[in-house]
């Protein structure tokens, strides 16, 4: 997720291609992130120390951390700390960066500073996209006026991490009254608050969910497409619906309905591009009696 959060950035940016970006999300899979990274990411190391220990290491057989605790730079608890930190998201992403010569950890930081302007991020929201925290960013993604709809698009996001792409990422969502949908398929959940929740092309979205979901190759959106989506946004709902159960509200499922391309209106329906699979897919919900 935070790969493609400011991977993109960086390629908008003209930092690096987007062919490159593809390469770097690849190869992080096989990445191990080195102590020196990790602890100069989360300031308990200057680059120098880590620069320094990295040049120790060429002439002694010791590893990185304890070299950093006998030059009295890092404690035990603080290598152990670091050492759990090692599959973070953000931290091979970085790594893998620095590995492939992109940039070096110097600019990344600079990088990150600009991500966090442009996008009129905190700290704290800033390391919220670092953590990858499915929870934790998609209100950053919100529109003002959105955040009754934070739980059930964590649940949509968190569904396509699982089943359709780990590297499934939240675009910037709009609210708006009409919107023009392609190809929606769509389902009610009913009860005292009614939703209406349903995913729409873009991009070749739909084929993307569909050929991932069922595991067969779509090219063009047609009823099977709809079909396998409609499957999927029926787990969805239904992971939704538990989740509202447990707080003693009660939803019941209505089939999905396959819909046609044109414009829908409602009240306050939110649509959340979501990217998976590099093409872009959009979410769309309303607890406001649905749309038409």
């Amino acid at each position: 997720m935070v790969g493609y959060l400011l991977g993109n950035y960086m390629v908008d940016e003209g930092i690096m291609t987007a062919e490159q970006l593809s390469q770097v999300i690849s190869k992080q899979e096989e990445i191990r992130v080195k102590l020196g990274l990790i602890a100069v990411s989360e300031g308990m190391l200057t680059l120098d120390q880590a620069d320094a220990i990295n040049r120790m290491q060429q002439v002694m057989d010791k590893r990185f951390g304890d070299i950093a605790v006998e030059k009295g730079y890092l404690t035990e608890s603080q290598v152990g700390s670091l050492l759990k930190m090692q599959g973070n998201e953000y931290l091979t992403f970085a790594q893998t960066l620095v590995d492939e010569g992109i940039v070096t950890m110097d600019k990344l930081q600079t990088i990150l500073k600009n991500y966090q302007v442009e996008n009129g991020f905190t700290n704290t929201e800033l390391e919220a996209v670092k953590s990858g925290d499915a929870d934790k960013i998609v209100p950053l993604f919100l529109p003002r006026g959105a955040e009754e709809y934070q739980e059930v698009v964590t649940v949509a996001l968190k569904t396509l991490v699982r089943c359709i792409d780990r590297h499934a990422y939240p675009m910037c969502g709009k609210l708006a009254n009409v919107f023009d949908l392609e190809k929606p398929v769509s389902q009610e959940l009913i009860g005292k608050e009614s939703w209406k929740v349903g995913f729409a092309d873009e991009e070749g979205g739909l084929c993307s969910l569909a050929s991932m979901f069922a595991k067969e190759e779509f090219v063009v959106v047609n009823e099977d497409v709809q079909d396998a989506v409609g499957e999927l946004l029926n787990c969805i709902s239904g992971l939704f619906a538990t989740a509202e159960g447990n707080k003693g509200i009660v939803l019941e499922l209505m089939p999905p309905e396959l819909g046609e391309s044109g414009p829908v209106s409602g009240n306050d329906i939110l649509v959340m591009p979501f990217g998976i699979c590099n093409t872009t897919v959009n979410f769309v919900v309303t607890n406001k009696k649905g749309w038409r």
